[in-house]
């Protein structure tokens, strides 16, 4: 069953509408019908735990759903990026995921300059620490 099958189902046969587990979660109706449709794979881990919480569902349970691995206590962000260090960096990164995924119809060009800019402040922060 994919991620999206599960929380359909668990969704129905709570008699939720989409609109209802939208609001219970503070994402919108089109996200859930994206996760729920398997158009969006892999939601943020807050985006997740809260359609747990909605469902009345064990956020182990849906994470293990969801494709991570059952007893595995790092974060998604850890395993793909297991050179950060810090929580600061994981949170940041998983923020700037998030932002990318509520705007996946940014084009390839926006995100060319998305990756320049932060290249750049990169620079300046360390140029200013060195300072």
């Amino acid at each position: 069953m994919t991620l999206g099958e599960f929380i359909k189902t668990k969704r129905t046969e709570l008699g939720m509408s989409r609109n209802l587990l939208a609001t219970k979660t503070g994402i919108s109706h089109t996200e859930v019908q994206r996760i729920e449709t398997n158009e969006r794979k892999m939601p943020s881990l807050k985006v997740l735990c809260a359609l747990a919480d909605a469902l009345n569902v064990p956020q182990e349970d849906l994470l293990k759903v969801a494709g991570y691995a059952p007893g595995d206590d790092m974060s998604a962000t850890q395993r793909a990026f297991p050179g950060l260090k810090s929580k600061k960096q994981q949170e940041t990164v998983e923020k700037i995921a998030d932002g990318l995924s509520r705007n996946a119809d940014l084009k390839d060009e926006d995100l060319d300059d998305l990756y320049k800019q932060v290249e750049m402040f990169i620079e300046y922060a360390k140029r200013e620490k060195d300072s």
